[in-house]
């Protein structure tokens, strides 16, 4: 269960990236030296401590230069009084909702705690976290795991707890020592990082909130995402415990239904991991279990699946199939209902499904939906087959 959230500061919270390199390029510009940006990039995410490093192997500079440090932090203090601390957009708004959530927040930074603090205090955002946690405070910075695994301790949260917030290299390779799922803010001033080991990479925080990151840390973890819920259900996402059942529900039904099926378990079982990784983790879509509330019973199966129809045609359909023993209770139409609803908050714009001419209560289920039947046909589909669409915008 995700409780903890762990930002990282400089790229994250604040775009201070190019500050530091600019401070830092000056500071050596004192003396004569050009510091190169390729040479300064591998340092970003970590502490002056691995940059110091860095300057040593490059440049000869001592690692214990104090006076090259104290200068670096006259320019930059300088630098912060004339420009303040730029805070990307929707930071404010992104902690409130994740506060407002019930989960706990932590910053994790290779910056200086000092520096921490005063960044946190003069945005006026420092009564969102309960700790603030400096790669000055652990042995190895990032992107050793340390300071993310002190946070999580003194959190008293296990790193599988916890999901963390990054913008760079070290930083993601950092989460990942930790044995913590990781969602990567793409800075474009941040440089070219490669945040490849993220379990996911966002570009913006307008519409990051806590069920996005609740998706985020379930598939990192191979653990089932809550779709949505309705009155009777809770749909969500398949495991491999789930096949079985899944299997059995399916071979109730007709070719149609099984469509996409594996004629095994050990087919099904060893298909699941490729299947969740692309239809779940990649396309937000799928085939869902319909798990009644009250009992925790699996009722059956419902979602939607992204085709192509007649070779050039992308479209989202929509299927459906209720455990016999659960038919009559009006699951089909909740559960459709539920994922019609979640779909327009998606931004989907139509659906479609196929039905037989004879499935009379599935046709009647689809008008009860909204569907409309169309004039349109599948190559393959036999000529009893017809096609209704759902405008999820009206």
């Amino acid at each position: 269960m995700l409780k903890g959230i762990i930002f990282d500061m400089d790229g994250v919270l604040i775009n201070s990236e190019p500050v530091h390199y600019r401070v830092w390029k000056q500071a050596l510009a004192v003396r004569g030296i050009e510091l190169d940006y390729e040479i300064y990039k591998p340092c970003i995410g970590s502490t002056n401590g691995f940059l110091m490093d860095i300057l040593h192997d490059n440049y000869g500079i001592s690692r214990d230069d104090k006076e090259l440090v104290e200068t670096m932090e006259q320019i930059k203090k300088k630098v912060i009084a004339e420009e303040g601390f730029p805070m990307i957009e929707g930071v404010p708004q992104l902690l409130g909702r994740l506060k407002d959530s019930g989960y706990r927040l932590a910053i994790a930074s290779s910056s200086p705690l000092a520096y921490i603090r005063q960044v946190v205090t003069s945005l006026g955002i420092d009564g969102y976290f309960e700790l603030l946690v400096s790669g000055e405070q652990v042995k190895n910075p990032k992107p050793a795991p340390d300071v993310f695994l002190e946070a999580a301790r003194q959190m008293k949260l296990d790193p599988e707890e916890c999901l963390i917030l990054e913008d760079s290299s070290n930083g993601c390779r950092a989460a990942k020592a930790a044995g913590i799922v990781c969602c990567a803010y793409f800075n474009p001033d941040s440089g070219k990082q490669d945040l490849s080991p993220a379990d996911v990479v966002i570009e913006g925080y307008e519409e990051i909130d806590g069920a996005f990151l609740e998706k985020v840390y379930c598939h990192g973890r191979h653990l089932p995402a809550l779709v949505c819920e309705t009155k009777r259900l809770r749909i969500r996402e398949m495991t491999e415990q789930d096949i079985p059942k899944m299997m059995e529900i399916t071979s109730q039904g007709t070719p149609d239904t099984s469509e996409g099926m594996a004629k095994s378990l050990e087919e099904e079982l060893e298909a699941f991991p490729s299947y969740r990784k692309y239809m779940y983790e990649m396309c937000d879509m799928g085939y869902w279990v319909l798990e009644e509330k009250e009992s925790g019973m699996i009722v059956g199966r419902a979602g939607v699946e992204p085709k192509i129809w007649n070779h050039n045609s992308s479209v989202v359909e929509l299927g459906y199939l209720i455990d016999e023993k659960h038919r009559g209770k009006g699951f089909a139409y909740e559960a459709c209902r539920g994922i019609l609803e979640e779909a327009k908050r998606r931004g989907a714009v139509y659906l479609y499904c196929r039905i037989r001419s004879a499935n009379l209560a599935s046709k009647k289920l689809a008008r009860k939906l909204g569907f409309s039947k169309i004039d349109y046909r599948l190559e393959d589909d036999s000529e009893d087959m017809e096609v209704y669409r759902y405008t999820c915008s009206e």
